[in-house]
Protein backbone atom coordinates (compact mmCIF):
# COMPACT_ATOMS: atom_id res chain seq x y z
CA UNK A 1 0.00 0.00 0.00
CA UNK A 2 1.07 3.20 -1.06
CA UNK A 3 0.27 6.58 0.95
CA UNK A 4 1.34 10.06 -0.34
CA UNK A 5 3.14 12.50 1.85
CA UNK A 6 1.42 15.30 -0.21
CA UNK A 7 -1.43 17.26 1.65
CA UNK A 8 -4.85 16.48 1.26
CA UNK A 9 -6.43 19.88 -0.66
CA UNK A 10 -8.27 21.14 2.92
CA UNK A 11 -5.20 20.58 5.06
CA UNK A 12 -3.31 22.64 2.55
CA UNK A 13 -5.34 25.12 2.00
CA UNK A 14 -5.97 25.93 5.37
CA UNK A 15 -2.05 26.07 6.44
CA UNK A 16 -2.00 28.42 3.33
CA UNK A 17 -4.11 30.50 4.45
CA UNK A 18 -3.40 30.83 7.74
CA UNK A 19 0.27 31.08 7.37
CA UNK A 20 -0.81 34.02 4.80
CA UNK A 21 -2.42 35.99 7.23
CA UNK A 22 -0.03 35.52 9.91
CA UNK A 23 2.61 37.13 7.43
CA UNK A 24 0.91 39.93 6.30
CA UNK A 25 -0.08 40.67 9.93
CA UNK A 26 3.16 39.96 11.47
CA UNK A 27 5.00 42.10 8.59
CA UNK A 28 2.33 44.98 9.36
CA UNK A 29 2.67 44.60 12.64
CA UNK A 30 6.23 44.89 12.71
CA UNK A 31 6.77 47.57 10.05
CA UNK A 32 4.29 50.16 11.66
CA UNK A 33 5.18 49.28 15.04
CA UNK A 34 8.98 48.18 15.48
CA UNK A 35 10.42 49.91 12.06
CA UNK A 36 8.44 52.80 11.72
CA UNK A 37 7.41 53.47 15.67
CA UNK A 38 3.88 55.21 14.38
CA UNK A 39 0.68 55.11 17.51
CA UNK A 40 -0.84 52.11 18.10
CA UNK A 41 -4.24 52.60 16.13
CA UNK A 42 -7.43 50.42 16.26
CA UNK A 43 -6.46 48.75 13.38
CA UNK A 44 -3.35 47.87 15.04
CA UNK A 45 -4.87 46.14 17.94
CA UNK A 46 -7.17 44.23 15.26
CA UNK A 47 -4.14 42.94 13.22
CA UNK A 48 -2.58 42.08 16.47
CA UNK A 49 -5.22 40.13 17.96
CA UNK A 50 -5.82 38.45 14.21
CA UNK A 51 -2.11 37.47 14.69
CA UNK A 52 -2.95 35.77 17.48
CA UNK A 53 -5.59 33.84 16.93
CA UNK A 54 -4.05 32.44 13.33
CA UNK A 55 -1.08 31.68 15.41
CA UNK A 56 -3.38 29.45 17.82
CA UNK A 57 -4.85 27.97 14.65
CA UNK A 58 -1.52 27.44 13.07
CA UNK A 59 -0.20 25.31 15.52
CA UNK A 60 -3.30 23.23 15.50
CA UNK A 61 -2.32 22.85 11.98
CA UNK A 62 1.17 22.33 12.34
CA UNK A 63 0.05 19.46 15.11
CA UNK A 64 -2.36 18.04 12.28
CA UNK A 65 1.12 17.52 9.99
CA UNK A 66 2.56 14.79 12.53
CA UNK A 67 0.73 11.56 12.59
CA UNK A 68 1.12 11.79 8.38
CA UNK A 69 3.32 13.80 6.52
CA UNK A 70 6.15 14.75 8.64
CA UNK A 71 6.16 11.04 9.92
CA UNK A 72 6.25 9.49 6.62
CA UNK A 73 8.91 11.91 5.21
CA UNK A 74 10.64 10.72 8.05
CA UNK A 75 10.66 7.32 7.42
CA UNK A 76 11.28 7.51 3.57
CA UNK A 77 13.76 10.78 3.86
CA UNK A 78 12.20 12.71 2.25
CA UNK A 79 12.43 16.56 1.84
CA UNK A 80 14.51 16.46 5.16
CA UNK A 81 16.66 19.13 4.25
CA UNK A 82 14.39 21.59 4.37
CA UNK A 83 11.42 19.83 6.51
CA UNK A 84 13.67 20.28 9.52
CA UNK A 85 14.59 23.30 9.25
CA UNK A 86 10.98 24.45 9.08
CA UNK A 87 10.11 22.48 12.14
CA UNK A 88 12.80 24.00 14.07
CA UNK A 89 11.57 27.82 13.22
CA UNK A 90 8.17 27.28 13.63
CA UNK A 91 9.06 25.66 17.01
CA UNK A 92 11.35 28.52 17.95
CA UNK A 93 8.56 31.47 16.59
CA UNK A 94 6.16 29.57 19.25
CA UNK A 95 8.37 29.97 21.88
CA UNK A 96 9.48 33.76 21.23
CA UNK A 97 5.45 34.20 20.75
CA UNK A 98 4.98 32.74 24.35
CA UNK A 99 8.29 34.56 25.29
CA UNK A 100 6.09 37.99 24.34
CA UNK A 101 3.54 37.38 26.69
CA UNK A 102 5.02 35.87 29.86
CA UNK A 103 8.64 36.73 30.02
CA UNK A 104 9.47 39.37 32.07
CA UNK A 105 10.60 43.23 31.18
CA UNK A 106 14.14 42.18 30.65
CA UNK A 107 13.63 39.58 28.00
CA UNK A 108 10.87 41.92 26.06
CA UNK A 109 12.91 43.60 23.58
CA UNK A 110 15.02 40.46 22.76
CA UNK A 111 11.94 38.30 22.45
CA UNK A 112 10.38 40.75 20.09
CA UNK A 113 13.47 40.34 17.96
CA UNK A 114 14.06 37.18 17.78
CA UNK A 115 10.06 36.69 17.28
CA UNK A 116 10.05 38.85 14.07
CA UNK A 117 13.55 37.57 12.62
CA UNK A 118 12.27 33.95 12.56
CA UNK A 119 8.94 34.60 11.02
CA UNK A 120 10.73 36.58 8.38
CA UNK A 121 12.79 33.08 7.87
CA UNK A 122 9.27 31.10 8.02
CA UNK A 123 7.93 33.40 5.10
CA UNK A 124 11.15 32.60 3.52
CA UNK A 125 11.58 28.70 4.46
CA UNK A 126 8.20 27.81 3.38
CA UNK A 127 7.81 28.13 0.11
CA UNK A 128 11.52 26.78 -0.49
CA UNK A 129 9.95 23.57 1.58
CA UNK A 130 7.11 23.38 -0.68
CA UNK A 131 8.87 23.63 -3.81
CA UNK A 132 11.93 21.75 -2.77
CA UNK A 133 8.98 18.84 -2.46
CA UNK A 134 7.55 19.47 -5.64
CA UNK A 135 10.29 19.69 -7.55
CA UNK A 136 11.40 15.92 -6.32
CA UNK A 137 8.14 14.55 -6.89
CA UNK A 138 8.38 15.62 -10.35
CA UNK A 139 11.95 14.15 -10.79
CA UNK A 140 11.00 10.93 -9.49
CA UNK A 141 7.94 11.21 -12.24
CA UNK A 142 10.10 11.90 -15.22
CA UNK A 143 12.60 9.08 -14.13
CA UNK A 144 9.79 6.22 -14.33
Amino acid sequence: MKVSIRLPKIQQTSLYVVWTILSITGLYFAYTQDWKMYDPSVWTTYTLKLHGICASLMLILIGTLIPIHIQLSLEVKRNIKSGIPMLVTMLLLAFSGVALYYSGEAWMATAKMVHIWIGILVIIILPVHIFLGRKRKKIKKESF
